[in-house]
């Protein structure tokens, strides 16, 4: 893979974790006005569970696109390549 190819997908990866973290942090916010013993509290509890894993299993997969381009001179951050498409 190149190095252009890693950092796209580095780039895709730390959105789909903002992506997942910011729609925990809405579920989250709508769960605290919800009745803990109600169906709609666990449901919402269920889908951040099923949301931190993948964010789990997404940032395993952002380690190891690290380590790939790892010692690569001259690449950019992601947030310079979201800047500099």
């Amino acid at each position: 893979m190149n190095a252009e190819s890693n950092v796209e997908d580095l780039q895709a990866v730390s959105q789909h974790v903002r992506n997942a973290a910011e729609e925990i942090t809405n579920l989250e916010s709508e769960k605290r006005e919800v009745d803990p013993g109600s169906p709609l509290f666990r449901k919402l509890s269920d889908r951040i569970e099923a949301l931190a894993e993948e964010i789990r299993s997404v940032s395993h997969a952002e380690t190891s696109l690290a380590r790939e381009v790892a010692g690569q001179p001259g690449l950019p951050t992601i947030a310079e390549a979201d800047r500099h498409p």
